[in-house]
């Protein structure tokens, strides 16, 4: 199982109960997938760096989850087709990244080393 951070953005005017049932409907599609929120965040009402939809505010809500990459594509469909939800971001953790750039140092050093041991 892979670890993703979420972010999505709702409407200001959105209830703390809408808030709720898009968190809810978050766990059900990942429950559906064998997957688990780790943590839920909600930093609510901020200003928008620029307008979306002539919206200037918008309700912040931060997840991080663990879960197989299928469920990334219905988390991504439902939030896509959901009017309330002006803007959505869903990335692999950080912790996927150190990893791969750990593989990619060590397959550079093979490569010298193969190149290393040919030119002798």
């Amino acid at each position: 199982m892979k670890k993703y951070e979420l972010i999505f953005i709702l409407r200001a005017d959105a209830s703390e109960a809408d808030l709720e049932n898009r968190v809810a409907r978050v766990r059900e599609i990942l429950g559906m997938h064998d997957g688990e929120i780790t943590q839920e965040n909600h930093w609510g009402v901020r200003r928008l760096a620029y307008e979306i939809e002539y919206e200037s505010r918008g309700n912040y809500m931060f997840l991080k989850f663990k879960s197989k990459g299928a469920a990334v594509n219905d988390l991504d469909k439902f939030l896509r087709l959901d009017d309330q939800v002006l803007r959505h971001l869903i990335v692999v953790d950080e912790e996927w990244d150190e990893r791969n750039r750990v593989a990619i140092a060590k397959r550079r050093q093979n490569q010298k080393q193969d190149s290393a041991g040919a030119s002798e």
